[in-house]
C-alpha cells in the first residue's frame, strides 16, 4: 500500500529533535546558493513567514528584523525540529500546506520568504493565491526555485538524458523515498513571474545567483542556478 506524502517527508527528514546549532548565513558580495539569496533579499517588519520552513535555518536570519516568526511545514517532523532550533524566539509553528493557509490571518504578514518550496507544492495557482491573501498590501515575497532552463540543465538534455532532475542524480531516481525530492513542477523566471503576476504581485526584482557570484546574475535565465524573484502584493 502506498504511503501518503506526509509519511513520505517526514521520513525523507528523519530527526532526533535535538537542538540543532543553526549558523549566521554572510553574504560577502554576491549570493552562491539558493539561502544567501534570500538574505541577500533582506527586509523588516513585524511578522515574517517561512513557507517550507524546514529547521527554522531562513528565520532564524531574520530574528533581528522581525519580530514574530512564521513557519509553515508540511512535514510535521521538520515542524519539530524547527520548534526545538527557534526555542527563546517569537516562533509560530504551523503544520500544512501553502495551498490552504486558514490558520494565518489575512493581511497579517509583512514578508514571506521561501526557498526551494513551490516545485513541491500541488496546486501553485492556490499556494500563490494564499500568499498574495496572507500578505498586507505592500508585502513582500521573496520566493526561488531550482531553474529548469540553466544551461547546465539544457546541456543534459541535449546530451540525450530524459529528464533534467533539479533535485536529484540519476535523472530523479537518486532516492529511493521521494522521486526528485519530491519535486513536482519546474521553473523559469518567466513562468515563476507570470504565476505571481495572475496572483495579484507586481515583480520588483529578479536575482541570479550561484557558486560563480556575480557572474550568475548577468543573463540570470541562462546562468543561475535558481530562479529568485522579489514582489509585491498589489
Amino acid at each position: 500500500m502506498a504511503e501518503s506524502l506526509d509519511v513520505l517527508y517526514d521520513r525523507f527528514y528523519e530527526t532526533d529533535f535535538l537542538p540543532e546549532t543553526i549558523p549566521d548565513i554572510k553574504v560577502r558580495g554576491w549570493p552562491r546558493d539558493r539561502y544567501q539569496a534570500i538574505v541577500f533579499a533582506g527586509g523588516q517588519g513585524q511578522a515574517v513567514l517561512d513557507i517550507g520552513c524546514g529547521n527554522g535555518l531562513l528565520l532564524y536570519q531574520f530574528r533581528d528584523s522581525f519580530k514574530k516568526l512564521v513557519g509553515l511545514e508540511y512535514s510535521s517532523t521538520r515542524l519539530r525540529q524547527a520548534a526545538a532550533n527557534l526555542r527563546g524566539l517569537d516562533f509560530r509553528p504551523v503544520c500544512g500546506s501553502a495551498e490552504n493557509m486558514t490558520e494565518i490571518e489575512s493581511g497579517s504578514i509583512d514578508q514571506i520568504v521561501t526557498a526551494d518550496t513551490i516545485e513541491h507544492i500541488p496546486d501553485v495557482y492556490a499556494a500563490a493565491a494564499e500568499m498574495r491573501r496572507v500578505l498586507r498590501p505592500g508585502g513582500r515575497l521573496v520566493i526561488n526555485t531550482p531553474n529548469i532552463a540553466f544551461a547546465k540543465k539544457r546541456l543534459v538534455l541535449l546530451l540525450g538524458r530524459l529528464f533534467p532532475s533539479t533535485s536529484q542524480s540519476n535523472e530523479g531516481l537518486g532516492s529511493d523515498v521521494l522521486f526528485d525530492g519530491g519535486h513536482l513542477h519546474y521553473f523559469t523566471f518567466r513562468s515563476l513571474a507570470l504565476l505571481l503576476e495572475r496572483a495579484g504581485f507586481r515583480i520588483s526584482r529578479r536575482t541570479g545567483f550561484g557558486q560563480l557570484g556575480r557572474v550568475h546574475g548577468y543573463w540570470p535565465s541562462l546562468l543561475s542556478v535558481g530562479v529568485q524573484l522579489e514582489a509585491v502584493a498589489i
